[in-house]
């Protein structure tokens, strides 16, 4: 065992070094396994995972498609990605025009991350910092979905990167520019940081028992639903705020270099994906649950779902802050990715070194 764990340890490395090569039959897989589950939801009926009645108007926008027909665009979707994905790896792909497959693509990651998660995500990962942990069949179903289009997002970009003829690894070529991104990734990262801080305020404010922008009968409300929701106020502002500073590393020399005071790695620098990986479900995350939110708040001002008097009269402070929610989650994701590039280095590949 232990003389073939370096072989095997290898053909690991070797099979993630060459991830372009086989990103696009993994979302192959991925489409045929899970239009599978719907055509088998839509056959049966049974573990549907699109309706969570407990969350009412925070509850995912897929959730107001009828069961019937979720699972049928769903299956036609999961068909469409299997020839799609197949024809982005094969020569004969070629006779249809490429911008067919990116829009394809494209279309399908975004609706997978924007359309089917709902405010659980963000909910559990703000709970997680008060020890509170909560895992369920839907959000087990928004994370595959999450998975989905991260492998649709990787294979479109592999497909246009190499239908221009750029290194599939970095997507540099000889002759490139620095990227808008880069010129404008501070000032992005800036909005990033800020945009929480109208939420914090506000939580702040009710654990203050200060009614900021809702009817004090909406704040007793509240807190009668929740015996502790002093303590979650405080830890919620105070994660939005934490998490606006940690935004900042992304154009500070601490985002890069670990400050000399950090015990035993003070000094060295900072992994690239350690910054990355975390900030970018974040940015998922938020931005999923702003667009649940936008829909609710204007739903609910223009009547367009029910509400009851106090709900009414306070939506502008209840729900208003959270309208900043998916530029926050946009900018923090551009933010993110304009770290990565002015991180990345040398590619291994192509040999190129310049940002772009």
């Amino acid at each position: 065992m232990n003389s073939t764990s370096p072989l095997m340890k290898m053909d690991t490395e070797k099979g993630l070094k060459h991830w372009p090569s086989w990103i696009g039959y993994m979302a192959v897989v991925w489409s045929l396994l899970y239009g599978a589950m719907h055509l088998y939801w839509l056959i049966r009926g049974e573990g549907y995972p699109f309706k969570n009645d407990s969350l009412g108007l925070f509850s995912a926008l897929v959730t107001y498609l009828p069961a019937r027909v979720g699972g049928i665009v769903f299956v036609i979707l999961g068909l469409l990605g299997i020839g799609i994905g197949i024809a982005m790896q094969k020569s004969w792909g070629r006779m249809l025009p490429r911008w067919l497959f990116l829009t394809y693509a494209w279309v399908f990651a975004a609706a997978l991350l924007l359309f089917i998660p709902d405010i659980s995500l963000i909910a559990a990962m703000a709970y997680a910092f008060m020890f509170k942990f909560a895992f369920n069949w839907q959000m087990f179903n928004q994370i595959v979905c999450i998975i989905g289009a991260l492998l649709w997002i990787s294979t479109a970009v592999v497909y246009y990167r190499r239908t221009r003829n750029a290194c599939e690894y970095c997507g540099r070529t000889e002759h490139d520019k620095p990227s808008l991104l880069l010129r404008w990734g501070r000032w992005i990262t800036i909005i990033a940081a800020l945009a929480p801080l109208p939420y914090a305020l506000t939580r702040f404010a009710w654990a203050l028992n200060i009614p900021l922008g809702v009817d004090a009968q909406f704040l007793r409300d509240f807190s009668n639903i929740n015996p502790m929701a002093n303590i979650t106020e405080w830890v919620f502002g105070s994660v939005c705020i934490g998490g606006g500073i940690l935004t900042l590393g992304l154009i500070q020399k601490w985002g890069e270099v670990f400050p000399r005071w950090f015990p035993f790695i003070g000094g060295k620098r900072v992994p690239i994906l350690l910054a990355v990986i975390p900030a970018s479900i974040v940015a998922i995350a938020v931005t999923a649950a702003g667009l649940v939110f936008t829909f609710s708040f204007f739903a609910v001002t223009f009547h367009l779902m029910p509400a009851d008097d106090i709900l009414l009269s306070s939506i502008g402070g209840a729900i208003g802050p959270m309208l900043f929610w998916v530029p926050w989650g946009i900018t923090l994701g551009l933010a993110t990715i304009a770290y990565y590039y002015r991180r990345r280095g040398r590619c291994l590949h192509c040999g190129n070194d310049h940002n772009a």
